[in-house]
């Protein structure tokens, strides 16, 4: 496996780990205890995620490798779903061209 799809697979765990320490109601410590990871690691991907964040550029969204799973229901089949930072996902048709896609992420993006 490539170095860079390793680091955006971290990348992803610690946003998702994230998220769920805000969401838990748990202090730091807690939520690092029963998720069995360290509060120095939990505190160092929190700094790494933000200097990331800002060093994204001015309004230019992040774009990372992606994988088309099969799709998992006849709802989602014959959807592109795009998963944002925080957790937002965009469901769009596939014929939908590049550049409005590239529109439409960086509005949602920009909008946080």
């Amino acid at each position: 496996m490539a170095q860079d799809q390793q680091d955006w697979r971290l990348e992803a765990r610690w946003r998702e780990l994230l998220t769920r320490q805000r969401q838990s109601g748990l202090s730091v410590r807690g939520f690092c205890q029963r998720e069995r990871v360290t509060e120095s690691a939990y505190y160092a991907w929190r700094r790494e995620l933000r200097w990331r964040d800002q060093d994204q550029g001015a309004g230019k969204p992040a774009f990372v490798p992606m994988v088309l799973p099969l799709a998992t229901s006849a709802k989602e089949e014959g959807h592109l779903i795009i998963e944002l930072r925080g957790g937002r996902v965009l469901r769009l048709p596939p014929a939908l061209p590049t550049a409005r896609i590239t529109e439409l992420v960086q509005a949602v993006e920009g909008a946080s």
